[in-house]
């Protein structure tokens, strides 16, 4: 919201006063004389100014005190839009610390100091005036020296100018601009509050000016999500989804229909660090990709990225997913959604006079009736469900302290064809406490764990003595010291030390039902002990050129108690091949990793609109998804790095070009990427995944690339809204070893798992009016590779299946377009309770697009020796299917 000062006029005491004799009018009867005395246009609604009354002369005043007199009382606020159009606005008028002097220009620093210093530094904080809400990556500029600063994770800004009289600009997407003078004259700390652009009115459109951080910060490769960009993502079931909508984007892919997880420029789903509050979460779905893990309500920003990726990220070789809730409520707020799958609730409210703040939110669902209409037999007869539940305590200890506690729990059960069920749950939880020593340092301490744990069982009731349950864990617990430090406007300079605990159960086999004759298997628990520390400056060398560089150094211990196998030199890595096993207690270190990972990133902005940037990171991966299927299954289990199978080393370039254009209305990007990976971990034809104790055999070292371009085009502002991208991107791997048995197509490079070369994206939201929303969402990517067999044969009463070469074949290509419409209820900003209906269709046309692929046997024989089969293909999603949703919020 614009804030505007005026300066009223006082009357000379000498002067003979005159009472004013005009009569009273409506503010519909004033309004035409303001517009004809001051050749403006004034836009508002009649009912904003019921039982207002105002003197006719009011229209005589200058323009400036008669808007500031009709503000007062009307208790309203307005926004210029330009020098003739003045729209009316029931928004509050907002209190921001620092003083003003008579011509309403906000004064910094101490009266009595100014003229005695050069330059001066001011820092504060910028909030959503109604929320409270700190606002991340909110800009603050002034053209006039060409400063450009932004605001980190808790809204905080900080900057050093000569002292002096300047225009400043407060920009934040989806919020007013904010256009204020200032004199500065000495240090001083200023808390600015923007608000939201909510109101639309029937003859004009206010919209807001997309901001160009896109273009002037030092990242590239990023992906951001605030609160305002949530509420306008793309409707998945009903439902607003974080984990869908990240697809949506360059360089994004799903794992498939209803798949778990994401690939990131052709790295698998394991290779992403998903962060909630700081904390990794190991499956961010429900229901196999159905829902995403998380509930948007509670979501303040979310931040993807794909490359460049800061030092004080690691974990993960692909990208990092770093999840934020919101916090710092100064209201009680209650939102919601009832759907045909499922239904949440969130609330948030302030506690201790504003002090602190609750957060709190669940979700549940009643899916069965979807299963039910798949065309599959076996979905027919199956049946899922899910529950989930987080909270979020932040408290403002004082000034200089800040405490937040988060917890997260959820739970999913699947049974397929009323057998196997599958069950699998996420445990989160942190405590952070944030310290600020004074004006240039500060620190974050956070204490997390997280723990994934899934069962499968096979509750075969025709054979009750073959009943059994498999279960497997991971255990996570993490400790983390972050220091950021701001020695001057020139540098910000991030540091600290991470260390990290995990403890895997990859599995157990135990009987089912006290008739089950099965008989206990107990794979090998693995532990290990991982610490990094690192350094990051984030240097602003001109307004043209920043670089942001960095150095993460990690150290690794695969601890016992362990037993490491000895494999015969010069021969194939297969369990006949081991020669000796030694066995370490608990705790000792079995194998040292070091890895030294240097980050860079550089921007060279050639104007306010155009700029080059370019980034490297190398990335270490000690934990590992061994799978072999294309998207997650219960059969997988994750491995911990150790002496036979090493870490993942990946190391990425990226170069981007970015422009926008019409006064930031639409952005567009370029960015073409070439990633060396090392030590990925394949398996051999055949290997057994579940209950091995000797895995490591059948494990395959390997390595590959990645490259691709990703091209994106984004209209921020208008009726119609949204983005188109196009993502080339290939995904090759090979191995090296020397000897047949541990080759895959004779060490000859072959499509991953998650080679899908064209991935096209179209996304566009439209007003069609005031209450009426409709949205639509085209995908289209080429069918990803598998590996088929290829002949089926007895030999020696033995049964043989050969397969094709490594991902040979592929699926066929795959698209879908999914619609919803939404009507809003109410437009009135003080209505408590607001809702809105949303109808959805998924799969408009329904496409049929195959999520597998297998083979049965045919009923006749061809010969002694070979067996006919025929392909089948299976549909998750082959018909489109509507859903109806009531969101609300009070």
């Amino acid at each position: 919201m614009f804030c505007c000062f005026s300066a009223l006029t006082k009357a000379q005491q000498n002067m003979t006063l005159k009472r004013d004799t005009t009569q009273l009018v409506s503010f519909d009867i004033l309004a035409p004389k303001i517009e004809t005395a001051n050749h403006i246009k004034l836009f508002y609604k009649s009912e904003w100014f019921a039982n207002k009354r105002f003197r006719e002369s009011l229209s005589q005043l200058p323009l400036d005190e008669c808007l500031t007199v009709v503000k007062r009382v009307s208790e309203l606020s307005y926004i210029k839009i330009n020098p003739a159009l003045y729209v009316f606005v029931p928004i509050e008028i907002r209190n921001f610390s620092g003083k003003k002097n008579s011509k309403g220009v906000l004064l910094i620093g101490d009266e009595e100091d100014f003229g005695k210093y050069t330059k001066a530094t001011i820092s504060g904080k910028i909030i959503d005036a109604r929320t409270g809400k700190p606002l991340h990556n909110a800009r603050i500029s002034i053209d006039k020296i060409n400063l450009n600063s932004t605001t980190d994770t808790d809204g905080n800004y900080k900057f050093t100018v000569p002292v002096g009289e300047y225009d400043l600009r407060l920009n934040y997407t989806g919020f007013e601009e904010d256009n204020r003078t200032v004199k500065i004259g000495g240090n001083g700390i200023v808390d600015f509050e923007l608000s939201e652009k909510t109101i639309r009115l029937k003859e004009v459109v206010v919209t807001d000016k997309a901001v160009d951080l896109n273009v002037i910060r030092t990242q590239m490769s990023l992906i951001k999500f605030n609160a305002k960009t949530v509420k306008e993502l793309p409707m998945f079931l009903g439902e607003k989804d974080i984990m869908k909508s990240i697809t949506l984007l360059p360089g994004v892919q799903s794992t498939g229909e209803f798949g778990t997880g994401f690939y990131v420029r052709g790295g698998g789903s394991d290779e992403n660090l998903i962060l909630i509050e700081d904390v990794p979460m190991f499956n961010s779905s429900h229901m196999f990709g159905l829902s995403s893990a998380i509930n948007s309500d509670g979501v303040n920003n979310v931040t993807l990225l794909k490359a460049g990726i800061p030092a004080k990220y690691g974990e993960r070789a692909s990208s990092v997913m770093d999840i934020r809730l919101g916090n710092n409520v100064d209201h009680v707020s209650v939102k919601g959604g009832i759907g045909l799958l499922n239904s949440r609730l969130n609330l948030e409210l302030p506690l201790f006079d504003g002090k602190a703040s609750l957060l709190v939110g669940g979700r549940s669902t009643y899916s069965n009736w979807l299963l039910h209409a798949m065309p599959d037999a076996d979905l027919k007869k199956s049946s899922a469900s899910f529950y989930d539940f987080n909270a979020l305590f932040t408290m403002r200890i004082d000034p200089k302290n800040s405490l937040s506690i988060f917890g997260y729990f959820s739970n999913d059960m699947f049974s397929f064809s009323k057998n196997s069920p599958y069950q699998y749950n996420n445990v989160l939880a942190s405590i952070k406490y944030s310290h600020t020593f004074n004006d240039k340092l500060s620190s974050l301490l956070i204490l997390g764990l997280s723990q994934y744990r899934n069962n499968v069982s096979q509750s075969d009731t025709l054979k009750p003595t073959e009943a059994y349950k498999i279960s497997s864990s991971i255990n996570y617990n993490t400790l983390k010291l972050n220091f950021a430090w701001l020695p001057n406007d020139k540098h910000s300079v991030d540091f600290g030390i991470n260390s990290i605990l995990y403890k895997l159960q990859p599995g157990i086999m135990s009987p089912l039902g006290s008739l089950s004759d099965v008989i206990t298997q107990t794979t090998n628990k693995e532990k290990a002990l991982e610490t990094a520390a690192y350094i990051s400056d984030n240097i602003n060398f001109s307004p043209k050129i920043s670089a942001e560089v960095g150095l993460r150094l990690t150290q690794y211990a695969d601890l016992g108690p362990s037993n490491v196998f000895i494999f015969k030199n010069n021969a194939p890595r297969i369990s006949e091949n081991i020669t000796d096993t030694i066995n370490y207690g608990a705790n000792k270190i079995v194998k040292w990793y070091t890895s030294l990972e240097p980050r860079l990133s550089f921007r060279y902005s050639f104007d306010k609109v155009r700029s080059v940037k370019f980034s490297y990171n190398r990335a270490s991966q000690f934990i590992n998804l061994i799978s072999n299927t294309a998207v997650m299954s219960p059969t997988d289990v994750y491995k911990l790095s150790s002496p036979n199978v090493p870490p993942l080393i990946c190391n990425q370039f990226a170069l981007g070009y970015f422009r926008n254009f019409k006064n930031n209305a639409f952005e567009t990007s370029i960015e073409i990427y070439y990633k060396k990976l090392n030590n990925i971990v394949e398996y051999r034809d055949g290997a057994k995944i579940l209950l091995n104790n000797s895995l490591e055999s059948d494990l395959l070292k390997a390595s590959g690339y990645n490259y691709g371009a990703e091209f994106y085009v984004k209209k921020n502002t208008g009726k119609l809204t949204g983005w188109a991208s196009y993502t080339y991107s290939r995904s090759k791997r090979h191995t090296t070893s020397p000897f047949v048995e541990d080759q895959i197509y004779g060490n000859k490079y072959y499509p991953s798992n998650f080679d899908k070369p064209h991935n096209i994206v179209i996304n566009a939201n439209v007003h069609l009016t005031r209450r009426w929303r409709f949205a639509a969402t085209f995908n289209y990517n080429t069918g990803k590779p598998i590996t088929l067999p290829e002949l089926k044969y007895n030999y020696n009463g033995r049964q043989y299946v050969y397969y094709s070469d490594r991902n040979k074949y592929r699926l066929s290509d795959y698209h879908r377009l999914d619609i919803a419409i939404t009507f809003d209820e109410t437009l009135k900003l003080r209505q408590k309770w607001k809702g809105s209906w949303t109808l959805s269709i998924i799969n408009l046309y329904g496409q049929k697009n195959p999520y597998s692929i297998f083979y049965k046997s045919a009923s006749s024989l061809e010969s002694q020796f070979r067996q006919s089969v025929n392909l089948y293909k299976m549909f998750i999603i082959e018909r489109p299917i509507p859903t109806f949703t009531y969101n609300f919020t009070f």
